[in-house]
């Protein structure tokens, strides 16, 4: 007997409350429960029928759902930065399979265990993750506004990345490993200036020389869309790594523009930016968080780049700011300054003098 292969069929196995096992079909991903067992003539007429239904009504699915959010003013109205930044995980989901799902599966509670399980292929990257999930959440809120859909599948669901990681810090040791293990200066120079800045990924990328100033760093930050400017204290070892920075720019510089000679080309610009690639360019948030993965992985720290607003607040610390004037620098609720110092940088001579009495004993 010949074998039958129905496109797009999903099966899905769940264990009963019993410890049963099942396994049920649908006609797709998202689509009708299919009756019967598969291969029976009750299952293929479903099947089939399910199938015409489906190119007889409109194409209303998540990916359909994608565009016309691309198209509306709550979308339109963002920073260009934010409209990029929104734009890759809405173009993820338009390609990936849940972009398949229509607007009646998108209103089944079932579907959430789908949305579940799209999110979770960046498990191993908790905010990605996180950061997938609240662009679908807006997605689907604003096809709940617009009459589109009757439920949000995608509110509620908790965040993978513990909002606690922020008060951890990256210690000299990890700094220095993970300069190490960087496969050019250019990406060792991303987490030290993380930490003596406390700027988050997009930040660090449009940090400009112009931003520089005798004291401080005056920069426009990319969350205000360029209204509010972000002012951050230079420390002395932030001066020295600036100095670092800029002297490996230079080098670069002249061996670019040796082989744009030996190439017969014009000679490159000087980088404008703090930070740039080994090809004098500046780094895309996704290309400099990638780099920051690697080499971390490499160096086996279990730290995030997120993690550098914690270390910058210890050091203006003992650089003498108090809890007030740090929270005023990381836009941050001064109880949690407090909390992070208590943690990482009060206890300190409290320890130092236990040891000093241990071995005085």
């Amino acid at each position: 007997m010949a074998i039958v292969r129905l496109k797009g069929l999903n099966r899905l196995t769940k264990t009963l409350a019993d410890g049963t096992r099942v396994t049920y079909f649908y006609a797709w991903k998202g689509g009708p429960r299919l009756p019967g067992k598969p291969g029976s003539p009750e299952f293929v007429a479903a099947y089939n029928d399910a199938v015409k239904d489906r190119r007889q009504r409109p194409k209303e699915t998540l990916a359909l759902l994608v565009s016309r959010y691309r198209q509306s003013p709550e979308f339109t109205g963002n920073s260009a930065a934010v409209q990029a930044e929104w734009g890759r995980w809405l173009a993820k989901i338009e390609s990936d399979d849940i972009g398949e799902l229509s607007f009646k599966a998108l209103d089944d509670r079932r579907v959430r265990a789908d949305l579940l399980e799209w999110r979770d292929q960046w498990q191993d990257r908790p905010r990605a993750a996180d950061y997938a999930i609240q662009v679908l959440r807006r997605v689907l809120s604003w096809g709940v506004d617009r009459g589109l859909l009757e439920r949000n599948a995608a509110a509620g669901v908790a965040e993978l990345y513990s909002s606690n990681r922020a008060d951890q810090m990256w210690d000299a040791g990890e700094l220095a490993r993970y300069r190490a293990a960087a496969p050019s200066p250019e990406v060792g120079f991303i987490a030290p200036l993380a930490c003596l800045t406390g700027f988050r990924r997009t930040d660090l990328t449009q940090l400009a020389w112009p931003h520089v100033g005798d004291i401080a760093i005056k920069k426009p930050t990319s969350k205000s869309r360029g209204r509010a400017v972000q002012t951050v204290p230079l420390l002395p070892e932030t001066r020295e790594l600036l100095a670092q920075i800029r002297k490996q720019q230079l080098a670069r510089h002249r061996e670019l523009c040796a082989l744009a000679e030996r190439k017969g080309r014009s000679h490159p610009p000087m980088p404008v930016t703090v930070l740039s690639n080994t090809r004098g360019k500046p780094w895309t948030p996704d290309g400099l968080e990638a780099q920051v993965i690697k080499t971390k992985k490499a160096a086996q720290i279990d730290k995030h780049l997120h993690d550098a607003r914690g270390t910058f607040a210890t050091r203006l610390r003992k650089a003498g700011l108090d809890k007030t004037q740090i929270a005023m620098v990381l836009a941050w609720e001064e109880d949690r300054v407090e909390r992070l110092l208590n943690t990482y940088v009060d206890d300190d001579p409290l320890i130092l003098e236990i040891a000093r009495k241990l071995n005085e004993a």
